[in-house]
């Protein structure tokens, strides 16, 4: 009988000393905070941790805002580590919550891709280097694309929103352009559009390398946001930052 006993004899006082020390008051100074240590360290491995996390969040917290946060004075260690629990808690459903939207924001515009894709093929047909001429108003070098655009609706296109992503031949991304083309372009027809681009600033890394990689080693592609109709409908959705 008396080996059944003591197990429970000691997992009662085990108990009572981390009900003892999760009574205990937290220091709102942290130079304080030693004076609580033998009570901490009574603590399971996960309270442990709960609690210490939780001093150093509102610790750091205070530092931030001008120590006009910090450990609220009458807090236990058993408050602190309820605390952090519903801390914790909170920040999982946030993240939850933004990895549920991210995904949805990602297949609303790869829906809208694979429409756009169905409604007009966009190609970077030319890549080229306008040197600096001061004489004709250019005070940089500057990247002039070629554009050919294939309109396969019934509708006159008014205009296309998109990006081009330019990537060395290893796969590697250089640079990305966003490009607004505002031309028509007539229903079943197809057009090649000139004159997008932009200046270069010879003190960037990525337009350096522009610069030096030709075009025929370089990947260029058209990644579509919207297409606008001349009725006014569109396909796709531009983020309002943007629009």
């Amino acid at each position: 009988m008396r080996k059944f006993i003591l197990p429970i004899m000691a997992a009662t006082l085990a108990l009572s000393a981390c009900n003892n020390a999760k009574s205990t008051l937290i220091p709102t100074d942290p130079e304080k905070w030693g004076e609580i240590s033998e009570q901490v360290k009574r603590l399971n491995d996960a309270d442990r941790e709960a609690v210490t996390k939780y001093m150093m969040r509102m610790t750091l917290g205070a530092a931030f805002s001008g120590g006009k946060a910090g450990i609220p004075p009458g807090t236990t260690i058993g408050d602190a580590i309820e605390q952090q629990h519903k801390w914790q808690q909170k920040q999982q459903q946030e993240e939850a919550e933004a990895a549920a939207l991210k995904a949805k924001v990602e297949a609303q515009k790869a829906a809208d891709a694979a429409k756009i894709k169905q409604a007009a093929t966009v190609a970077i047909t030319d890549v080229s280097i306008l040197p600096q001429n001061v004489m004709a108003g250019r005070y940089s070098d500057r990247l002039n694309m070629e554009i050919a655009v294939q309109n396969k609706t019934a509708k006159q296109i008014s205009g296309i929103k998109g990006t081009v992503n330019f990537d060395d031949q290893f796969g590697s991304r250089i640079s990305s352009l966003n490009v607004s083309l505002d031309e028509d372009v007539k229903p079943n027809e197809s057009r090649n559009i000139t004159g997008y681009g932009r200046d270069l600033n010879q003190f960037e890394d990525s337009d350096k390398k522009l610069t030096s990689i030709p075009f025929t080693k370089m990947k260029v592609t058209f990644v579509p946001g919207m297409i606008v109709f001349a009725d006014g409908s569109k396909i796709g959705k531009v983020a309002d930052d943007e629009s």
